[in-house]
């Protein structure tokens, strides 16, 4: 199912290269879906692979899950 990120994230276009479906928030607000709704904290000094890695793990539910990094 698709994550929603912020449209600046920097680990969006590694997500798209590997075809990890994402969603801008205007095409999210427009369907009739709740999310799950997810914060994560990123303290780690390689923040773009972290981010990728931590998104990838959660691409793998059936569930909308919007991302607040």
């Amino acid at each position: 199912m698709p994550i929603r990120i912020p449209e600046q994230l920097p680990a969006q276009n590694v997500l798209l290269g590997e075809n990890i479906f994402t969603m801008d928030m205007d095409r999210a607000a427009n369907q009739d879906i709740r999310p799950l709704e997810v914060g994560i904290l990123n303290l780690m000094p390689n923040k773009i692979e972290t981010e990728v890695q931590l998104l990838r793990l959660l691409s793998n539910t059936p569930l909308q899950i919007n991302v607040d990094l």
